[in-house]
């Protein structure tokens, strides 16, 4: 400041100086006028631009200064987390945003050095970086009572004329920093949409309640049908739009003026209305907003897509978020667009019975009550029981035997499923080491995909060389040819012997060219087309074609659900290989009983 000052005071004189010492020279050196005074000319643009340039640099200079000084006062406001350091680096000051959160006493602090309250490198070491990049930065781990926490430490020169050598300020921990009003905004609202939260919904139902004398609600669980589908073709960036264009949509058609949306979890959204909608007011709305819905254009770099819903509703005031959900899960099962809550439906009953059957299964796993029953398959050329199907039971209580029909979807969802197969196949070795004869095992490709339950088979047949009394019976999918941890299950498990049966052929995919591939050695076919093919014409129809293809491929034929004498001789004059079913046997937990 004092050489701008200087420079602007002095300017004038060092330029008529500069002129009177040019014109002293050239009088000496040049005797015409003419060029004399072009001279001179030539000199005072060259000493005037000379200060001019001068002069422009410090004024430049004393900007960039009052920046930095109007920067630095910014930041040594109570806004900032900041200290302040002498030329040795000890604090001369601690803002109350440092002391707070670093829970330090900062009259106590004052004096003593940096290092002995933040672990930073050597001093020399950074001053010499602030000397040549102006700035020192440091991630510094600090332990706040029991937790470490890393902080962003930023070390600057101060300003000139400044009462201290440096400055620092600390960064990096604002997600801490935050207020219980803070927080609690945040759980309540959804950062995508804008909406409130699931947690938001049960507040604001449980206010009505309090203040409110008739307080039926209708509240609507919206969900997006085709959400996994649409997220996995375009990416879940198209994810994202699709929840917001489905929320500005719902947002901005809704039944009653004082209905409020709310986003509740991965592609579902809830509707709430302080008022119990009649029912006809209602439908209208839901088969609007559903129609609608569906035919409205959306685009994702430029690809077009339609958006399906489905509703489920309840009125009332209790247990509205759960009656909801239940009506929601109705209409998805039913495959209807919506579903309104019936309070005399048995959606309790359900619930609990699934309560029930899923602690039975887990009871059932601890105690090894999980056992094989055998049902006998009969050779229809050599008029024998050559082998048995083992079929999975589980003991109750009361001894009784419960069926896989009554508790292996339950079992499915609660991911129990693969301790049951484990348990089964575990049984099935058992019965191999006492009665060594041929036997089916049924594993589903879900089986063959788990290391857990995959492993466990090849280590039995490694060990105990039952490979030659296995067939494993895989149920029809259209995906089982294009596992390749499939296919080599299946070459694995054939190298010690054993075989290969699909089951239930014919229910589904029937997909030839794919038995081929997997070499497989029989085929079950499905039961709904044996147990009526003495009356029907067709059923008769499609097993004919499946055993003519199957003899093509040198394929054994097995016929399930053969329950009387008309059925068994059908299909023994169709050219079925095997047979099984109640009119044969019987399933029981005895293995070779007639042998």
């Amino acid at each position: 400041m004092d050489q701008l000052l200087h420079l602007y005071k002095t300017r004038k004189a060092y330029i008529v100086v500069g002129i009177i010492f040019t014109l002293v020279i050239a009088l000496l050196v040049l005797g015409n006028q003419k060029d004399l005074l072009s001279f001179m000319l030539a000199t005072i643009i060259i000493f005037y631009s000379y200060f001019y340039s001068k002069y422009t640099t410090l004024v430049k200079n004393l900007k960039d200064k009052r920046k930095e000084i109007s920067i630095y006062r910014n930041l040594m406001n109570e806004k900032s987390y900041c200290m302040h350091l002498d030329e040795n680096f000890n604090i001369t000051y601690i803002n109350s945003k440092i002391k707070d959160f670093l829970n330090i006493d900062s009259d106590e602090k004052i004096g003593t050095s940096i290092f002995r309250l933040l672990t930073l490198e050597e001093q020399p070491f950074i001053s010499k970086v602030i000397q040549k990049d102006g700035t020192y930065f440091a991630d510094v781990l600090y332990k706040k009572g029991k937790e470490n926490i890393t902080l962003e430490v930023e070390i600057k020169k101060a300003p000139p004329r400044s009462a201290q050598n440096y400055y620092v300020l600390i960064t990096g921990f604002e997600e801490e920093l935050k207020t219980p009003t803070q927080v609690r905004e945040e759980v309540l609202r959804d950062s995508l949409t804008n909406l409130p939260t699931r947690l938001k919904l049960f507040a604001d139902i449980e206010e009505i309640k309090e203040q409110s004398l008739f307080n039926r609600i209708t509240l609507m669980y919206i969900s997006i049908d085709n959400f996994d589908e649409l997220s996995e073709f375009f990416g879940m960036d198209a994810g994202n739009i699709i929840l917001k264009r489905t929320a500005e949509w719902l947002e901005d058609d809704k039944p009653y003026k004082d209905a409020k949306l709310y986003k509740i979890d991965f592609n579902h959204f809830a509707m709430m209305i302080p008022m119990a909608l009649k029912k006809e007011h209602l439908e209208k709305y839901l088969h609007r907003i559903i129609v609608n819905l569906a035919k409205e254009q959306f685009t994702f770099f430029e690809s077009s897509f339609n958006i399906e819903i489905t509703v489920g509703v309840a009125i009332g005031s209790d247990e509205l978020v759960k009656n909801a959900y239940f009506a929601l899960k109705e209409a998805e099962k039913s495959k209807k667009s919506y579903r309104i809550y019936d309070r005399k439906g048995d959606h309790d009953k359900k619930f609990l019975h699934n309560i029930q059957i899923n602690k039975m299964v887990k009871e059932a796993i601890e105690d090894g009550r999980i056992e094989p029953f055998f049902q006998a398959i009969y050779n229809t050329h050599t008029n024998k029981v050559e082998k048995y199907e083992s079929l999975m039971r589980i003991k109750k209580e009361d001894n009784t035997y419960a069926r896989p029909a009554e508790f292996l979807d339950i079992a499915k969802k609660s991911k129990m499923y693969t301790e049951l197969s484990r348990e089964m196949i575990k049984k099935c070795f058992e019965q191999l080491h006492n009665v060594q004869h041929p036997i089916t095992i049924n594993i589903s490709m879900e089986d063959m995909l788990d290391h857990r339950v995959s492993s466990l088979i090849v280590r039995n047949l490694e060990r105990h060389q039952f490979g030659k009394f296995i067939t494993f019976e895989i149920l029809e999918d259209e995906d089982i040819g294009g596992e390749i941890k499939v296919k080599n299950f299946i070459k694995k498990v054939k190298s010690y012997g054993c075989k290969i049966a699909i089951d239930d052929f014919g229910s589904g995919f029937s997909n030839f060219a794919q038995l081929r591939e997997l070499k497989v050695d029989y085929i079950k076919i499905d039961g709904s087309l044996i147990k009526n093919i003495d009356k029907n014409k067709e059923s008769e129809i499609m097993t004919k074609s499946i055993i003519s293809m199957a003899k093509d491929l040198n394929i054994e034929t097995v016929a399930e659900f053969v329950s009387s004498k008309a059925i068994y001789d059908k299909v023994k004059a169709l050219g079925v290989d095997y047979v099984q079913g109640y009119f044969i046997d019987k399933a029981d937990p005895v293995l070779l009983k007639n042998g």
